[in-house]
């Protein structure tokens, strides 16, 4: 059962592969799309939105803010077992490009001639199949689990998320 939205491609191919889990992914066709499937095509049913903070996202007053660091913005029904996830900075290539750094590394280091080439090619229909994506995705996974960061406390936040679904606990997330 598809349980998670995304915006573009680009974050299906990602998620899909953080996740370890093709079947949990459904792309959308935008931030808004992904927020309609959480708050009303899902009918008050377990669903997980996740969408870039590059506008004023309006995140609807029935959802409170749960989580934040820098990269991250976690919100939650107020009633229901629905989740609105923000990444940030401003878009997924930022997100990603933010633990390159971490890593110092660079779009460039992966082929790319420049960010805004990264950014043009995971806009595509699948980016996936460009070598240099694929590889620099790769990197991410091979290396993320090493040491704090972003990418891998997303990762534990979702992964309790999906594991815990109703039963849900504030406190204990939290704690994550």
């Amino acid at each position: 059962m598809k349980l998670v939205g995304v915006e573009c491609w680009a974050d299906k191919y990602f998620f899909e592969r953080l996740l370890n889990d093709k079947s949990l992914i459904r792309k959308e066709s935008g931030d808004d799309a992904v927020i309609k499937g959480v708050v009303v095509s899902s009918k008050g049913n377990f669903s997980i939105g996740i969408v870039d903070v590059d506008k004023d996202k309006k995140i609807p007053s029935s959802f409170a803010k749960i989580y934040e660091n820098n990269n991250t913005q976690i919100f939650k029904h107020n009633e229901n077992c629905q989740f609105l996830i923000l990444i940030e900075p401003r878009q997924f290539e930022h997100w990603i490009n933010d633990y390159l750094k971490i890593k110092n590394c660079a779009v460039e280091d992966f082929g790319f001639i420049s960010f805004v080439d990264f950014m043009k090619k995971s806009k595509s229909l699948k980016p996936e199949n460009d070598e240099r994506f694929k590889n620099l995705i790769n990197f991410i996974f091979e290396n993320f689990n090493g040491d704090e960061n972003h990418i891998l406390k997303l990762k534990r936040h979702l992964e309790y998320i999906l594991e815990k679904k109703y039963q849900f606990n504030i406190d204990e997330f939290q704690n994550i």
